[in-house]
């Protein structure tokens, strides 16, 4: 990629972070990796076509919470949640934001790479 995109990943778990972060960038995406909502929110803001993994439960601050936060400050970067475990109402709040798609734990390489594809177009509409 001449210009690759960037994938914010946000999860409280390392070996999750680590492992999207070495499968994303050895298919040429730049990759920022965020130990949870707070440590996002605190980065330097970014204006690059990017697409964001978000883990649904983490503490203080969930994926949900996070990505409503976002909305309301016109941050609209296409969202991918993913999760390992969810009670029915996260899973739900997370299926109803209008996000790219919702991915289950462990999940296959493929299936990942083509939502990150499928937010990429849209944040390309935006």
């Amino acid at each position: 990629m001449s210009n690759p995109a960037l994938i914010e990943v946000v999860d409280d778990d390392p070996d999750i972070r680590r492992m999207l972060q070495l499968v994303l960038e050895a298919r040429g995406f730049k990759v920022r990796t965020h130990d949870g909502a707070h440590a996002y929110l605190a980065a330097e803001p970014v204006t690059e076509r990017r697409v964001m993994l978000l883990d649904v439960r983490m503490p203080k601050m969930t994926g949900v919470e996070l990505q409503a936060q976002m909305v309301q400050a016109g941050n609209r970067v296409p969202v991918i949640f993913m999760s390992g475990e969810s009670l029915p109402h996260e899973t739900l709040a997370a299926q109803q934001s209008n996000a790219v798609t919702f991915l289950w734990k462990p999940f296959r390489t493929e299936v990942l790479l083509n939502a990150v594809t499928h937010g990429l177009t849209l944040y390309d509409q935006l």
